[in-house]
């Protein structure tokens, strides 16, 4: 069903893969702003064809592009690979003309709650409980009504019932953190208990915090499944980590990082980096530590993504001379590293993006909200990134017009 019309637009998702979020709202994707329906209120074999749905596909079918697809139109722009195209190379066949096709779910992703044991810089109370006082406290108004967000018992059971059948291949588990979650325990256990598990690959996106949860082994459950990918959320090492991801225990992480990486059967590590203007200057020693200490090489992948929101921490509002100061530093490591085939997609994709818009004007909107988060966590960013201090402001974001954040 591609054609020279469609071609840089369609996408299997829509024929093959459903998003449930916390509120139990199904979504074509991750990305999408496009609701397909509620599994509070619809069934969701009733949602796999309901009028958004199929509206949805025609527009794929004709090559309408779709703006919740930028992210994917962006990454492929930069790196020529995206979720679209990872979906097209493995369930295109799945696509046709037929827009009210049977239910068939190869790949279901599913993010069970907001519980987060961390509070990532880049991130906010939608997706991780400890944001919600920290946005009570920066904006007056969080961005959930409560704390914790979870999947109702109705869309619990609509997934079991519904979803899981002999045509699952693929479930993906991200947060949240997933591995806290007891959701995810249940619904793992679940397709063992259904004998369909060995035939099951399990992804996640995870801060990697623990390996175990009250008394189960992950690498014993995990030992059930075809295959297991664990997209470890790693931005970069030590304090700045610390930092970068408030929560992190360094040690424990990188402790966790060795073993998914050389002592569980079956589990590959795919690190999932954020390129923010925070992290972009320190990709050198983050790749550094993947060739050195988890012995990486060209025959590894790494995915990233290119920070474009929060609009402050977007690498385009960095100073001219940081810009220049960073290039350099990152060409030439680039020149230097002997894993060139690994580097260079995040390498390049960072630096083009970095430097294909020039947003200094707006940098004082970056070191506003770090100053302002400061205050909040008791933290001091300037002695981290020394290179990127300026005047400290007294503006609270909650009493601007202004909340770029949010």
């Amino acid at each position: 069903m591609i054609n020279e019309k469609n071609k840089d637009v369609i996408c299997a998702a829509p024929w093959s893969h459903l998003y449930i979020d916390t509120g139990g709202l199904v979504r074509p994707c991750c990305t999408q702003e496009i609701i397909y329906g509620d599994s509070n209120t619809t069934s969701i074999k009733d949602i796999w064809n309901s009028s958004e749905t199929i509206k949805f596909r025609k527009e794929l079918l004709e090559g309408k592009k779709q703006p919740g697809c930028k992210f994917c139109y962006l990454q492929e722009k930069h790196t020529g690979r995206s979720l679209r195209t990872g979906l097209n190379s493995k369930y295109g066949h799945l696509m046709s003309e037929d827009v009210t096709p049977k239910m068939v779910i190869k790949y279901l992703d599913i993010r069970s709650s907001n519980l987060c044991n961390m509070a990532c810089i880049m991130c906010g109370s939608t997706y991780s409980s400890n944001w919600y006082d920290i946005e009570k406290a920066l904006f007056k108004t969080p961005s959930t009504p409560t704390k914790f967000v979870n999947i109702t018992k109705k869309t619990e059971d609509e997934i079991i019932n519904s979803i899981i059948s002999d045509d699952i291949e693929e479930v993906y588990f991200a947060g949240g953190e997933p591995l806290i979650t007891p959701y995810h325990y249940k619904l793992v256990d679940q397709l063992i208990s259904m004998n369909i598990s060995e035939d099951i690959g399990l992804r996640y996106n995870t801060n990697l915090s623990t390996l175990k949860y009250k008394k189960i082994d992950l690498a014993e459950r995990w030992s059930h499944f075809k295959s297991v990918e664990v997209a470890a959320s790693i931005d970069m090492i030590g304090e700045h980590a610390e930092y970068h991801r408030y929560g992190t225990d360094w040690k424990k992480i990188s402790e966790h990082l060795h073993t998914v990486r050389f002592d569980i059967p079956n589990v590959t590590l795919s690190p999932q980096i954020t390129v923010t203007a925070l992290s972009i200057g320190y990709l050198p020693e983050l790749l550094t530590y993947f060739i050195d200490e988890l012995k990486f090489t060209d025959e590894d992948w790494i995915s990233f993504n290119l920070s474009i929101w929060p609009y402050n921490l977007n690498p385009h509002l960095l100073p001219k001379n940081i810009k220049k100061i960073y290039t350099r530093k990152l060409e030439s490591f680039l020149e230097n590293t002997k894993y060139k085939s690994l580097c260079e997609s995040l390498i390049t994709s960072s630096l083009e993006h970095m430097n294909e818009i020039d947003k200094s004007k707006d940098f004082y909107l970056m070191t506003d909200y770090m100053y302002n988060l400061d205050t909040i966590r008791d933290s001091d960013w300037t002695k981290l990134w020394p290179e990127l201090e300026v005047k400290k402001t007294k503006v609270f974001w909650h009493k601007t017009e202004d909340n770029p954040h949010k």
